[in-house]
């Protein structure tokens, strides 16, 4: 890989990882660079509503910035935390397949009730989303006063 595209890969990072800040040194430099300015009482006023409109439109970005990040984050320990109740679910299954065995009906009746609740976990940890987590702590909050406070 050539040394400038390592250089623009680790600008693109550092912008990423630090975009509220960045964005928000602009809309600074852009206040001190009006306060300075010779400008006629009109054109600073123009200035002034054209720097608020901007701050505005900075703290939009960086709200929805950090909601990418939140949502790409919640996806990411989804796909981890799937991934490892998965792996046990199997091996609980397999226990329960090896205790039960096939002969009995209880054993039958056991093993399909492991089978509904891996998958009943899977499909929860499928539909997991900062939506889903948002209308769960409604619900705990109104079944157990004082919860999550």
């Amino acid at each position: 890989m050539r040394r400038s595209a390592l250089l623009r890969r680790r600008v693109r990072a550092s912008l990423v990882e630090h975009f509220e800040l960045f964005l928000t040194i602009v809309g600074v430099l852009l206040a001190i660079g009006i306060a300075f300015t010779e400008l006629s009482r009109g054109e600073r006023g123009l200035a002034t509503i054209g720097l608020v409109w901007l701050q505005g439109f900075l703290i939009w970005a960086v709200h929805r910035h950090s909601w990418f990040r939140r949502r790409a984050l919640v996806q990411k320990l989804r796909d981890m935390l799937q991934d490892r109740v998965n792996n046990q679910l199997t091996v609980m299954l397999g226990a329960a397949e090896m205790r039960a065995g096939p002969a009995s009906k209880d054993g039958r009746i056991e093993m399909e009730r492991a089978v509904l609740a891996a998958r009943t976990v899977s499909s929860e940890l499928e539909h997991l989303s900062l939506e889903s987590l948002r209308d769960w702590e409604h619900r705990y909050r109104k079944s157990v006063p004082g919860a999550l406070a």
